[in-house]
């Protein structure tokens, strides 16, 4: 190479050089794009500090919410790993004989090694709503611990402490309570039912009820499936209104204490079904948080079934099952209500429910009530 040559290389070299040298490395330059830096004019430093402020918002709310969504998705794995453990028992002689000697069935053997506090397992097929059942000392032990004690946010699901589950249970109304999770686990699937009753102008879909008519709830001593008679809305504010404690009839005196009781549930039901319900059913009673209006933190969404009787099938008719276009609500509802229609007041009416799916209803309490039968 020439001497002329090899002078022009090292001219070319040299300037390339100088301008590396010139222009700052990628992360001074994007150090430089976001952070106030000496020559910036006074509208670039506001817009990087208004950047630099929304990011440090984000920062401060997205990480705590990032953190609780693992936290939730941690605890339904911990939850579903327990799913391959139980598995119900088939074979009518080991479940007869089991009955028979007043002891837990062996399919709950292994969840009883984890935890002696085990009194159940819920299932509602086709949806993620599967899982062991908890009973505790209180209601709160385990609104935010895990069935191995472990501290968590989901809790776990969990009968109410004075319920009896026993081979002598005087239990008549079975009380479960489970968290409604952001993420869509352990009881957020309940909010479906009453969702669907709500889910089009042209008529209600009742699709999770029409597709999930019974339940799956077997305790340490009996196998038994359940079917939905009512879903109803319940305010725990008594500012907002009535409360109607139906989380604290957990027994029944009587018939007509039975009857009142049903009566009531129904009367704030937002669904009337094809099942018919009788003094001496089991029922069982599913709670957890909803909030259908703004602003409300104090609802809760109750769905109730009755135990299937021996002998009768498990089929339900949900074609017949209708919305109930008079459910009882509370005060707040009322205000809430009215003012959206632009009137002066809203209220309640009268019940609307065909008493004569409670069989243990009789004529003389109708009369008491007087309440005419549709038939008459």
């Amino acid at each position: 190479m020439s001497k002329k040559n090899k002078k022009a290389v090292n001219e070319v070299q040299t300037e390339e050089t100088a301008e590396k040298k010139k222009k700052p490395c990628l992360i001074v330059r994007i150090l430089k794009f976001f952070i106030p830096w000496k020559g910036d004019s006074a509208g670039d430093v506001i817009r990087k500090l208004i950047f630099a402020a929304s990011l440090t918002v984000f920062i401060i709310t997205a990480v705590p919410l990032l953190t609780d969504v693992a936290e939730m998705y941690h605890d339904e794995k911990i939850s579903q790993e327990l799913n391959d453990i139980y598995i119900p028992d088939n074979d009518p002689i080991v479940i007869e004989k089991a009955e028979e000697q007043g002891i837990p069935l062996p399919s709950f053997d292994a969840l009883l090694d984890i935890n002696k506090d085990v009194v159940g397992y819920i299932r509602i097929n086709g949806t993620d709503i599967n899982y062991p059942v908890v009973r505790g000392e209180n209601n709160d032990d385990y609104l935010n611990h895990d069935i191995y004690g472990n501290p968590n946010r989901s809790g776990t699901i969990m009968m109410d402490y004075r319920n009896d589950i026993s081979k002598n249970d005087t239990s008549d109304n079975y009380i479960v309570y489970g968290h409604n999770m952001a993420i869509g686990t352990f009881f957020a699937g309940l909010n479906d039912y009453w969702r669907t009753l709500y889910d089009s102008y042209e008529g209600a879909s009742m699709k999770m009820y029409k597709e999930h008519p019974t339940i799956t709830f077997n305790t340490l001593y009996e196998q038994s499936e359940w079917k939905i008679f009512a879903i109803g809305l319940f305010n725990t504010n008594y500012s907002h209104g009535e409360v109607y404690d139906y989380i604290n009839t957990l027994k029944f005196d009587d018939a007509e204490h039975f009857n009142d009781y049903i009566i009531d549930i129904m009367d704030r039901s937002d669904i009337f079904t094809d099942v018919d319900i009788q003094y001496g059913d089991d029922i069982l009673t599913l709670s957890t948080c909803v909030w259908p209006y703004p602003d409300n933190e104090y609802i809760r969404l109750g769905v109730f079934a009755r135990k299937v009787r021996k002998g009768e099938s498990k089929e339900v008719n949900v074609e017949v099952a209708k919305v109930n276009a008079n459910v009882k609500r509370w005060q707040w509802v009322y205000d809430y209500v009215a003012k959206q229609m632009g009137v002066q007041s809203y209220d309640w009416s009268y019940s609307t429910w065909d008493r004569s799916k409670l069989l243990s209803y009789t004529q003389r309490e109708a009369d008491e009530d007087g309440y005419i039968f549709p038939s008459q």
